[in-house]
């Protein structure tokens, strides 16, 4: 009785939107005996969850392959995981073979990739932007992994809207927008875990539109999100009071000239009641 299993198995994604955290490897079980044989199999330790069928017949000269799957747990951290496939010959023609049974055993290797993900969790449902054309507030960041590392990652604005024929893709930065948010760097740790960063951004544009975005979060090498993870932000572009970063509102220029021009006015009545 002889065993191979196969040698390239793919990867397992042991995230949590993973929809079964598994991959799946066939092994050749062999009977080159002249006798009809039960075979036993057993699944070594592994860190993984090994499953598989735990008994096959197999008439003489006869073979099959056996699907087994290796699956991991939520968040199970990244690496190789050695394991083996032990097959055992129970029964010889109906008769049980004893402690004397043949058997044949094959390694496997296991890799659970890394992974990081991390989305944006709470933000504020609108912001007001002033003279400075600036906004500032702060984002509360969800993120999943299963490795402990530092990642740097940054915000991407996206304007909010649903991405159909119309519009193809995601507009980033609208209204003239750049990004001028402080470093975000992550501890990440196995599983979940929030944490705090600050979104900035500046724009040099005219426009009196109010206009809704929303926010993705973007890891450092990985390419731009497509859509947003924040719930819709509406931007506001007050005439008066603040903004979000405390500026007055674009009110100000015109709110000087008038205080110089009641300033000019008193200082011409006071000249006129001394020349009286």
């Amino acid at each position: 009785m002889n065993i191979e299993c196969d040698d390239n198995i793919d990867s397992i994604d042991s995230s949590p939107v993973h929809p079964t955290r598994s991959t799946y490897f066939g092994c050749l079980v062999e009977n080159p005996s002249s006798f009809t044989e039960e075979i036993e199999l057993q699944y070594g330790e592994s860190g993984l969850d090994i499953i598989g069928p735990t008994t096959i017949v197999l008439g003489p000269g006869n073979s099959d392959t056996v699907l087994i799957q290796a699956r991991a747990t939520i968040h199970k951290e990244d690496g190789e995981y050695e394991s083996s496939v032990t097959a055992i010959v129970n029964r010889v023609a109906g008769v049980q073979t004893g402690v004397l049974a043949p058997s044949d055993s094959d390694d496997i290797s296991l890799t659970v990739d890394p992974y990081t993900a991390c989305d944006v969790y709470d933000t504020p449902e609108s912001v007001e932007i002033g003279a400075d054309r600036r906004m500032e507030f702060d984002v509360v960041l969800d993120c999943s992994s299963n490795e402990g590392i530092v990642v740097t990652t940054r915000f991407v604005m996206i304007e909010y809207g649903e991405i159909g024929s119309q519009n193809p893709g995601p507009a980033y930065w609208p209204d003239g927008f750049d990004d001028e948010s402080p470093s975000c760097e992550i501890q990440t740790t196995i599983g979940f875990s929030t944490h705090d960063c600050t979104f900035a951004a500046s724009s040099d544009s005219s426009s009196l539109s109010s206009f809704d975005i929303c926010l993705a979060m973007q890891i450092d090498g990985e390419d731009p999100p497509v859509f947003c993870s924040s719930n819709p932000i509406n931007v506001q572009k007050s005439l008066i009071g603040f903004s979000s970063t405390g500026s007055l509102g674009i009110l100000v220029p015109i709110l000087a000239l008038v205080v110089i021009a009641l300033a000019s006015l008193v200082l011409w009545r006071r000249a006129r009641t001394n020349a009286d």
